[in-house]
């Protein structure tokens, strides 16, 4: 073979347009003779991408993106390389102009990219923020139990990282409601929810969240010159009903 010729200046003027070469992500090694991900599946990637905004959730983001990825089984290809070559697809906007941004070649795994996207975009700031928002749930007068315990649950989904053991979260949860749901779930537990273990005091509550969503009557009425405007015979029914199952 004949040597390699010089560069020219021009030419070192000019950056290396290599596949790939700028990119922050390592192109991964597939074996496989045909790998290509199909422009439809592209797009269906793209079509839930994360921009980088304050009220977007990363976690939601990364969990939305994997199971799309799952849906997608090619021989000899790595769970890796497809989702390496994805995730860029995934992202607009700020989010896109983050990963560029990245030194040439930072990311050779998932598992470096996904966490470097949730230090970025959950960060501490957000993070204090989500774990305030769990020590100091509020249950609003209009909001079913099923409404509360979803928001509830979605906010530990937002910040897995909080730290907030099992039992605190359960305490933290029952002591945001308002007075009248306390009640009803106390005279559902036989006494006192506090006398529970954590494991079946939450049993217990996704019970009755479940069962409180299909019954509108469930909810708080809002209040009225200082007082709740409760429908007594409603209340009746819900301590009957409570009770009914107690003994069942």
């Amino acid at each position: 073979m004949g040597e390699q010729q010089p560069k020219s200046l021009w030419e070192y003027g000019v950056p290396d347009t290599t596949t790939g070469a700028l990119s922050s992500i390592v192109r991964p090694t597939v074996n496989a003779a045909n790998f290509e991900l199909k422009p439809q599946f592209i797009k269906f990637i793209s079509n839930d991408s994360f921009a980088g905004l304050a009220n977007e959730c990363p976690v939601s983001h990364i969990a939305s993106f994997l199971e799309k990825c799952d849906t997608v089984k090619i021989n000899n290809v790595s769970e890796d390389a497809i989702r390496l070559c994805l995730f860029p697809f995934s992202l607009r906007d700020r989010a896109r102009e983050w990963l560029r941004d990245k030194g040439v070649g930072t990311f050779d795994t998932w598992d470096k990219l996904a966490k470097a996207f949730l230090v970025k975009f959950l960060g501490q700031e957000k993070t204090a923020k989500l774990r305030n928002e769990l020590a100091t749930f509020q249950q609003p007068d209009d909001e079913s139990l099923y409404e509360a315990w979803r928001r509830f649950l979605r906010l530990q989904r937002q910040c897995p990282h909080h730290g907030i053991p099992e039992w605190m979260l359960i305490q933290t949860f029952y002591n945001g409601l308002t007075h009248e749901f306390r009640i009803y779930i106390d005279a559902a537990s036989g006494g006192s929810l506090m006398s529970k273990s954590p494991t079946e005091a939450k049993e217990l509550i996704e019970r009755m969240a479940a069962n409180d969503n299909y019954h509108p009557s469930g909810r708080n009425s809002a209040k009225k010159g200082g007082k709740y405007d409760v429908d007594a015979l409603t209340s009746l029914a819900n301590t009957v009903q409570a009770l009914s199952h107690k003994f069942d």
